[in-house]
This record gives C-alpha cells, structure tokens and sequence, in this order.
C-alpha cells in the first residue's frame, strides 16, 4: 500500500459514518502502544478532526454562533460534519453547504421555528467569508471594450468580480448580522423593505454588503449566470435605459470587471 492509498484509508476510517471493513484496516495502520488501544486511538483523531470542522464553522459563521450559543450551535455543527467530510486540506473552504443544513434543520425541527431566517443569514456569512478570500481581479479594460464591434456586443458576457455574491432574502439579515458581530447586546431587528436585494464584495481585504435595488440585482444576477449583453436588454425591454445607466455604475463599483465575447460562426 502507497502513501497515498494509506492516507486515503485513514481518513477514511476518522468519518463517522466508515464502514467497519475501512475501520479495521485502520486500525492495523496504528502502530501498537500498551497505553492507548488502537480503536480508542482512532477515536481520539477522529475527536481531533471533528473538533477542527467545528471550529472552521464557529469562525465562518460568528452571527448564527450568536444567536444559537456556543453548545447549541456546535451541537448542529458536529451533525453537520457527520454528514459532510473535508474534501480539501484548506479549511477555510469548509462549510460552503451549512447555510443549507441549517436551512433544513430549522424547518424540520418545531423548536427552531422561530429561527427559520438562520438558514439565509448563514449564506449571507458564507458570501462575506468567500468575498475575503477571493482572488484579486484585474482592471476593466474599457480599451478592448471600446474596440469590440457592434455586432460582437450580442454575444457579450459581462463578468462579475470573483468577490462579489448576490443574496435575496425574505429575512432582514443585513441588520441580523450586523447586530449580532457588534460588540453591544443584541437588540430586535424590524424589518424596513423586503424582501432585500443584497450584494456582498470586497474592499481592501474587508468584506462588505449593501442593499441594492431590485433591477440593479437582476442585472447583476443576469450577468452571474453568464446571460449576454443582447439577451439582458430583451428581457428588459421596457427597462433598456435604466440598464444602460446602471452598467458603468457596476463597473465602477468593480462589481463587474470584464467580459468575454463568444466566437460567431462564419465570422472572423
């Protein structure tokens, strides 16, 4: 057996949920010590690992740790990482589907009821934890933009930043986070305008979120999902002067920091 089978093995056997067959091959992997057994030896990694997933979450998510509490919290975060292993050694990119878990687990559990917006404020906080390590983007090339011909702008896909995220929401969990990583107490939360439009980027390393209007978002959201410059404005038609308004603002922004232009066939 290579190194790498025998990693894959041993981490395999740490997930809770391993099949006894994996387990006992593990288990012949420990070298043999007269103080701890090999299967409570497997236990304690297993702790270790388990207790390292937790701590990436806590982090990840300090508003829905809040408001949970410390126990209750890392109580469904420990299920969580029942059902979903690492895949990567970077922990910092633990955690992409917890906004989910807890989506789901406030809906099917009667006493979180009152805590069913926990699922939209924990994909707020996974935007803002993903804007922070995103990569830099380079500046928008208005030169290669004002060269691109008028025929090629049918099949050009504005790009957004790689920090940028898009949350609509039926909560107001803007005000629930900014409350919650305050230093003070937390206070009630009334809801101004929903649902809210939010976007999330980052300046300077800092990540940011600020509501936007309806139409800004879908703009937005259109160009995220890869949508062409053409079939924005005819889906938009009785909005095509507010579209080519809003655009060089979301450039300026750095919301939007290229593009692409799709090859036609028989034109070079």
């Amino acid at each position: 057996m290579n190194l790498a089978e025998t990693e894959t093995l041993f981490t395999a056997a740490l997930a809770p949920r391993c099949s006894a067959p994996q387990r006992t091959c593990a288990r012949h992997l420990i070298r043999d010590n007269e103080h701890i057994p090999p299967e409570l030896a497997l236990q304690i990694y297993g702790n270790n690992v388990s207790g390292a997933l937790v701590k990436a979450l806590t982090a990840t998510y300090p508003a829905s740790q809040r408001i949970l509490g410390e126990k209750c919290f890392n109580g469904i975060a420990h299920r969580y990482t029942e059902h979903t292993p690492s895949e990567l050694p970077d922990l910092n990119h633990y955690g992409k589907t917890f906004s989910n878990f807890l989506d789901n687990w406030t809906h099917s559990h009667a006493q979180f009821s009152d805590y069913r917006y926990l699922g939209d404020l924990a994909q707020l906080e996974w935007l803002c934890h993903t804007a922070y390590y995103a990569e830099d983007d380079p500046p928008f090339d208005f030169g290669v933009l004002a060269e691109t011909s008028r025929d090629a702008l049918e099949t050009l896909h504005f790009r957004v930043g790689h920090s940028v995220g898009l949350l609509q929401s039926d909560y107001p969990v803007m005000a629930i986070r900014d409350v919650n990583l305050s230093a003070g107490g937390a206070t009630e939360v009334h809801a101004d305008k929903l649902p809210e439009y939010l976007v999330v980027s980052r300046s300077t390393y800092k990540p940011q979120v600020e509501r936007i209007d309806v139409i800004t978002f879908n703009i937005l959201a259109a160009c995220h999902d890869g949508q062409t410059l053409n079939h924005i404005f005819d889906a938009n038609r009785q909005r095509s002067i507010i579209i080519t308004n809003t655009l060089p603002e979301l450039i300026k922004r750095g919301w939007i920091t290229g593009f692409t232009v799709d090859d036609v066939p028989g034109v070079s």
